[in-house]
C-alpha cells in the first residue's frame, strides 16, 4: 500500500486539483507546507557537505543562460509576450522545495541546498537588474527595481531563511531532530501531495480565468513544456555522473511564484501563463520521477 502511494500519489493529487479547481482558495497554505517540509530536510542533513562546489557554479551560469537565452531568440523574432513569458519562467531560480524533492528521491540533499542558497541570491540580484529591460508593462505602470527586490526578498524570507532557521534551532535545542527528520519522509510526502493538489487546482483556475481559447494557450504551454524539460536535461548533462538528478532538479524546478507575480502586476494578461504552466510541467516531471524511482524500488 505505501509503495502505491509512493508511485501514484502526486499523480492522483493532479487529477483531483483539475477536478476541483475551487481548492485553489487553499493555495494560500502551499509556502506553509514548502517550508514545513524544507525544514524537516534541512534539520536532518549533514552539516558538513554543506560547501559550494564548482557544479554549483555550472548551474548558475546555466540558470542565467536559461533566462535570458529564450528571451532574447523570442524578442529577435517579434514574440515580445511569449518572450517576456519565456524570462519570468526561467530565470526566478531554484524552487524551495527541489532539495525536498531530491531528498525523496534519495539525491545528494545538502549538495541541492547549497545550489538552493546560491540560486536564491542570484535571482535576488538579476532579476531587479534585468526585468526593466527585459519586461514591457502594461500602460500606465512602472516597473521599479526596488519592488521587484522586495518580491524576490519576501519569497527567500519566507521559503528558504526562516526554514533555515527553525532547522538551525532545532539542531541547537534538540539534537534528537535530526534523526527523528529522517523517519519523516513519509510525512513530507504527504504534504508534498496536498501542495500538488492546491497546484493543480490554481493552475487550472488561473488558466480558466483568463477567457482565452486552446489556440491563445497553446503556444505558451509548449514553450513551457519545452523550456521545463530543457532545464531537467541540461541540468542532468551538466551534474554528469555525480550530480546530475541534483542539478537536473534545481535548474528544472524554479521559483515560479516570483514570476507569476511579476507578471499579474506589470505584464500583459497572458504573459503569466509561461511561469503557471512550467510550474504545472515541472511537477507532471516530478511525478514521472517519483514514478520511475517507485518502479526501480520495487523490483
Amino acid at each position: 500500500m505505501l509503495r502505491i502511494f509512493r508511485k501514484w500519489g502526486l499523480l492522483i493529487s493532479f487529477v483531483i486539483g483539475g477536478m476541483l479547481p475551487d481548492l485553489q482558495a487553499y493555495s494560500w497554505l502551499i509556502p506553509y507546507f514548502v517550508g514545513i517540509m524544507l525544514t524537516i530536510t534541512l534539520t536532518g542533513m549533514e552539516i558538513t557537505q554543506l560547501r559550494p562546489r564548482r557544479e554549483h557554479f555550472l548551474l548558475l551560469v546555466a540558470n542565467l543562460c536559461m533566462g535570458l537565452l529564450p528571451w532574447g531568440c523570442l524578442h529577435l523574432l517579434g514574440y515580445e509576450n511569449l518572450a517576456e513569458a519565456a524570462f519570468l519562467a526561467c530565470i526566478t531560480g531554484a524552487a524551495a522545495s527541489s532539495p525536498v524533492v531530491v531528498h525523496l528521491l534519495g539525491g545528494k540533499t545538502e549538495f541541492a541546498a547549497v545550489g538552493l542558497l546560491l540560486n536564491s541570491v542570484l535571482a535576488s540580484v538579476t532579476i531587479p537588474l534585468l526585468a526593466p529591460f527585459t519586461i514591457t508593462p502594461r500602460a500606465g505602470l512602472t516597473l521599479s527595481r526596488f519592488q521587484i527586490f522586495l518580491v524576490v526578498l519576501d519569497q527567500v524570507l519566507v521559503m528558504l531563511i526562516l526554514p533555515c532557521i527553525v532547522a538551525m534551532l532545532l539542531r541547537w535545542l534538540l539534537p534528537a531532530s535530526k534523526r527523528i527528520s529522517r523517519k519523516l519522509s513519509d510525512f513530507s510526502f504527504s504534504l508534498w501531495m496536498l501542495s500538488m493538489v492546491l497546484v493543480a487546482a490554481t493552475g487550472v483556475t488561473r488558466i480558466i480565468q483568463t477567457g482565452s481559447g486552446a489556440n491563445q494557450i497553446l503556444p505558451y504551454f509548449i514553450l513551457a513544456a519545452v523550456l521545463c524539460t530543457l532545464g531537467f536535461i541540461l541540468g542532468r548533462l551538466l551534474g554528469g555522473k555525480n550530480y546530475a538528478m541534483e542539478i537536473g532538479q534545481c535548474l528544472g524546478q524554479k521559483n515560479t511564484a516570483v514570476g507569476i507575480y511579476i507578471a499579474l502586476c506589470y505584464c500583459s494578461p497572458l504573459v503569466f501563463l509561461g511561469p503557471t504552466l512550467h510550474l504545472l510541467c515541472q511537477h507532471i516531471f516530478n511525478t514521472w520521477q517519483f514514478i520511475r524511482f517507485s518502479s526501480r524500488g520495487a523490483k
